[in-house]
């Protein structure tokens, strides 16, 4: 079930990238996956295609659990690089370092770390961090594999542009038959049988896309040993008889709902008809010895006509002044105060221009929007956020008119890219590949054409 390697589903573009960027790149390669997904796979056959130009190092897990245990380990790779007596830090930083100069003997190392998700998370900012501080284009590259959760942690560090992330997809069901084709060819079975459609979704639904449950499941599927229930109640669709239960409690609430609301009307109800109207209250005034007289109203002073006229005529004269209406005042309103002049505001500095890119090697260098527009196909030999990791490539052959190179961006970053020649067709770029300068100390070039630039 190992063999052939399955190309499929992302994985052979996941491997040629691994081998373009391990060879060179500047960046942690990180790769995801649900477990199952054949990450390990992937790692295994890079390590297989890549071992006569890179040196690969599978750092175990008694490594990972602390800083001091990577430091033992990584002492152990460098030998006398590192000094005996060096903190876990600086010996993490020394080792990176000391890396460099694996390159210039003809092979770049590789950090092997697997189940990533498993390391203690200062173990790996640690890794990273140290790599981040050496020259990224030269030194040994760190591979993590491991789930979402190590891409999730690396994310939120602030050199996570350093990182380059790889997803492995589940796989569908389509790709199930075309992983189990060439094995149950190569085993003498019928894949009219054992690949027919009812058993390939009994195998999708069973695996959940992993090469792990498939590997499993497969078996038991093909000798009719999984019930067609099985596969039924996991893929069933909501049924009306989901609902009896969560009918049945709306109902009971509702009806106790309903009886409370009747007694309550019928409580307020009675106590409204026993109310009873309060009788009134009959004021009275006491006038004697020791109470003071109470003010007359206004009303009792004014006399009505047809009484007696032997009154006071004082008295008359005061009703008469109490009557009258006093003159009416004109109010003027008061002016209201003008508003305040607003100030105006003050004009905002404008933002200085950013510097303009100046080539270390203009002669080399061509524009992004030129490199478009050239016709055909053309050898990518390496790439990355510095321009020093284009340059050191490039003083290997520098004389070479087929070599020039330019600057994109990356997240946000600039991303200079080495490019050779130009050719009418894919195969013509293909064999041109196949014998660039023994200078460059390149073999394998990514084929691109212009117009993807």
């Amino acid at each position: 079930m190992e063999t052939p390697f399955f190309p499929d589903a992302m994985r052979q573009h996941a491997l040629e990238t691994l081998r373009h960027l391990c060879g060179f790149g500047d960046m942690v390669l990180v790769l995801t996956g649900a477990p199952g997904a054949g990450k390990t796979r992937v790692l295994a056959e890079l390590v297989r295609s890549e071992s006569s130009r890179l040196d690969f190092h599978r750092i175990p897990a008694s490594a990972l659990t602390s800083r001091q245990a990577l430091a033992r380990y990584l002492k152990q790779l460098a030998k006398s690089g590192i000094p005996a007596d060096s903190e876990p830090r600086e010996a993490v930083y020394r080792f990176f370092r000391w890396s460099e100069s694996g390159l210039r003997r003809g092979h770049r190392q590789v950090l092997l770390i697997d189940d990533a998700d498993r390391v203690e998370s200062d173990v790996l900012n640690l890794l990273v961090a140290g790599f981040v501080a050496s020259e990224r284009s030269v030194s040994a590259v760190p591979i993590l594999a491991g789930t979402e959760q190590v891409w999730r942690q690396l994310e939120d560090r602030p050199d996570s542009a350093y990182a380059h992330h790889l997803n492995l997809p589940p796989l569908s069901r389509e790709d199930i038959k075309a992983y189990l084709e060439p094995r149950v060819h190569r085993a003498g079975g019928s894949l009219s049988e054992l690949l027919s459609a009812s058993r390939l979704k009994k195998l999708e639904v069973l695996s959940q896309g992993s090469f792990g449950r498939l590997k499993r499941v497969a078996p038991g599927v093909w000798l009719d040993m999984v019930p067609s229930s099985a596969t039924a109640s996991s893929k069933a669709g909501f049924t009306v008889a989901h609902l009896r239960w969560p009918a049945l409690g709306l109902l009971l609430l509702a009806a106790s709902w309903w009886f409370v609301s009747q007694q309550y009307e019928s409580t307020v109800q009675r106590q409204a008809g026993a109310e009873v109207e309060p009788e009134p209250v009959r004021k009275s005034i006491t006038i004697g010895p020791g109470t003071e007289e109470p003010e007359p109203e206004i009303a009792t002073l004014i006399a009505p006509a047809g009484e007696d006229e032997s009154g006071v005529p004082g008295e008359t004269n005061a009703t008469e002044d109490l009557t009258q209406p006093l003159p009416e005042t004109e109010i003027v309103p008061e002016p209201e105060p003008e508003p305040e002049p607003e100030p105006e505001p003050e004009p905002e500095p404008e933002p200085e221009p950013e510097p303009e890119f100046v080539p270390a090697n203009p002669v080399k260098f061509v524009a992004l929007e030129q490199l478009r527009q050239r016709k055909g196909w053309t050898l990518q030999l390496v790439a990355g956020n510095q321009e020093q990791t284009v340059l050191n490539v490039l003083r290997r052959a520098l004389e070479d008119a087929n070599l020039s190179y330019t600057k994109g961006e990356r997240l946000g970053l600039p991303w200079f890219m080495l490019v050779y020649g130009q050719y009418s067709s894919r195969e013509e770029a293909g064999a041109a590949a196949a014998s660039l300068p023994d200078a460059l100390r390149i073999s394998n070039p990514w084929i691109r054409p212009y117009e993807d630039y």
